[in-house]
């Protein structure tokens, strides 16, 4: 299949500081990547430097067989992008603020404002001044302009600053069937890990610029941690055991559920030393990574869950 973007040895810099350094991805159509990283790991700059808002020092910017380089115009009609906060007229009415963004692409039919404002829940609003608009349905207005000409490739950054949860979760259950139903590619930055790693198909976590972990959401999470999680009978013994037995730490109880972290023993030594010391297992399972727990890893946050 056909990637809808390829971005190869992505750089810029601000004098003598470095913005984004060899920063490189792709991205399939119908898929959503996860762009994370703390204030001012480059990923504002690197969404600008895609949609051309941003020159770029270095680096290659293919959109769906199109170079930004030697056919920009091309490139950028396969994109619709929402960055900073939405910015629309607010003395106009949401159908009037869509009509203006339309008459600036080519070739849109004048169905197609109607068509979007429906989609994104705006239809009985779309008379109604931007200016009386909560700042969930100004995020939905600012997908739907985004979604103009429907384009192969949607760039959102932070669309769920402010939201309230249900707003969130409107957003996303949006984004997540323009992705599944219509094979739209979206690039999401956000700082809601946990909403990320449930509906993001890609992943890629920039520090300080560069990239510090990508790849398909799954396969990332899917590798176990040396975090565990056993139900152990005989609760007095099991605590006093799991608190002096060497090569693991004991990091929680709550009755007979120990959560336990195998420092320098592997998960069979650790089952044994259990059944050598007369435990019966009543449940045992090893935790999978989470999003927030790789991302505090990997930019140096506080964790406890991960050695």
């Amino acid at each position: 299949m056909e990637k809808i973007i390829t971005v190869q040895n992505l750089r810029k810099t601000y004098k003598r500081e470095t913005a984004v350094e060899n920063v490189c991805f792709e991205l399939l159509p119908g898929n959503i990547m996860g762009l994370l990283g703390t204030n001012g790991a480059g990923k504002t700059t690197t969404l600008k430097m895609i949609t051309n808002l941003c020159p770029r020092d270095k680096g290659e910017i293919i959109i769906d067989g199109a170079s930004l380089d030697s056919n920009p115009k091309l490139a950028l009609s396969k994109i619709g992008a929402s960055l900073d906060t939405p910015a629309f007229y607010p003395e106009l009415t949401a159908k009037e603020n869509m009509e203006c963004f339309a008459n600036l692409h080519q070739n849109i039919p004048h169905r197609q404002v109607a068509e979007l404002l429906n989609y994104v829940g705006l239809s009985a609003q779309a008379e109604k001044k931007v200016k009386k608009f909560s700042l969930g349905m100004k995020q939905r207005l600012a997908l739907a302009r985004a979604m103009l000409g429907k384009p192969k490739l949607i760039i959102l950054d932070e669309p769920a600053n402010g939201l309230d949860p249900q707003g969130q979760i409107d957003l996303y259950r949006l984004i997540s069937d323009m992705a599944n139903n219509q094979n739209t590619a979206f690039i999401v930055s956000s700082h809601q890990l946990h909403d990320m790693e449930k509906f993001c198909t890609d992943i890629l976590i920039l520090d300080k610029g560069k990239s510090i972990l990508q790849g398909k959401t799954q396969q990332i999470l899917s590798e176990p941690t040396n975090i565990v999680d056993c139900v152990l009978e005989d609760t007095e013994h099991a605590a006093r055991l799991l608190s002096r037995l060497h090569g693991i730490h004991l990091t929680s109880q709550n009755g007979n559920h120990f959560t336990v972290i195998l420092e320098y023993i592997c998960l069979d030594e650790f089952i044994r030393k259990l059944m050598e010391n007369n435990l019966y297992i009543g449940h045992l399972s090893v935790r999978k990574h989470s999003l927030q727990d790789l991302f505090l890893k990997l930019t140096g946050g506080e964790t406890s869950c991960i050695h």
